[in-house]
């Protein structure tokens, strides 16, 4: 079981078709759904199928009383203007496929819900993104040469990348297609208001252990340790213990440019963070960030 073959596990937008619709008309039965988001006169309504069928696995639909609906902890997506509604879906999805509960058999094969994504995704954002290629054949030997034991790795094929492609743009972790993109913003960005709560201000240690445990495929994150664990010590990027990555760089930096963040360098702070840049080149250094709200 996993997400990243779409031909067995359905596609995003598929996912996405189907929240909308249990969002916007309430619990249904699963051939009412069928019949209105991929009624067999229009489309092939075998991947739709498939894609409900793995999201209700993984907890973002539940079926009861023979009527499909989503997840109680999600409910309150109903209470929200709809445009509101489905800007915040992608973010349900994401906090779906990165829970913990998904991603428990973090190593098996066969078994491990929604973590082939989660591997795949914490890989490709500890790398750096001025020198990762484009090409699925290439990313597979980069890879398998960072990557010692094959069990462990997760984008040997066509059909997982090009899964990986799809998935990460949807949950905001890329952007583009060919080439893909490797850029977090949208993620960072959609946990902002999580992170700071009533709070405009923060050290940088809070908020980046903040953004770890929201976004756990992220620098310091769970996930991402387990990742970098396996990634041998000569192939990852040489960087200071307190520099970001090139792709959390690159998306706090986005975001300071849209005027959403603003970083300083207080003196009486105790630690702090360095952005990384094009060949590893240190950009700015910050000890605090504040949060100016959307703009």
């Amino acid at each position: 079981m996993a997400i990243l073959n779409m031909e067995s596990d359905g596609m995003p937008g598929q996912v996405f078709i189907a929240l909308k619709a249990l969002v916007a008309l309430g619990p249904m039965t699963k051939d009412r759904l069928f019949s209105i988001c991929a009624p067999e006169l229009a489309v092939d309504p075998k991947r739709f199928r498939y894609a409900v069928a793995r999201w209700t696995q993984l907890g973002l639909f539940v079926e009861n009383d023979g009527k499909l609906r989503v997840a109680s902890e999600y409910n309150w997506l109903s209470n929200l203007e709809h445009d509101e509604a489905v800007r915040r879906m992608p973010s349900v999805v994401r906090e779906v496929a990165l829970s913990e509960i998904n991603n428990r058999n973090f190593w098996d094969a066969e078994s491990n819900l929604s973590a082939d994504f989660t591997r795949a995704a914490a890989w490709i954002l500890a790398q750096d993104i001025y020198t990762l290629p484009s090409s699925a054949e290439q990313i597979q030997v980069l890879e398998s040469v960072q990557v010692g034991n094959e069990a462990r790795r997760v984008l040997q094929n066509d059909t997982r990348w090009n899964g990986f492609k799809h998935w990460s743009v949807f949950m905001g972790f890329a952007s583009g297609d060919s080439p893909l993109t490797v850029d977090p913003t949208v993620a960072v960005r959609d946990s902002l208001s999580g992170i700071f709560k009533d709070r405009s201000t923060l050290p940088a240690v809070d908020f980046i252990e903040a953004l770890a445990t929201i976004l756990p495929v992220l620098d310091f994150g769970s996930y991402r340790q387990l990742v970098e664990s396996e990634i041998k010590n000569s192939e990852l990027a040489s960087r200071a213990g307190d520099a970001l990555s090139t792709s959390l760089s690159r998306a706090l930096k986005r975001l300071e440019i849209g005027g959403v963040v603003g970083f300083e360098i207080r003196a009486d702070a105790k630690q702090g963070y360095s952005f990384t840049g094009f060949a590893g080149r240190p950009w700015d250094r910050f000890t605090h960030i504040t949060y100016h709200g959307e703009a």
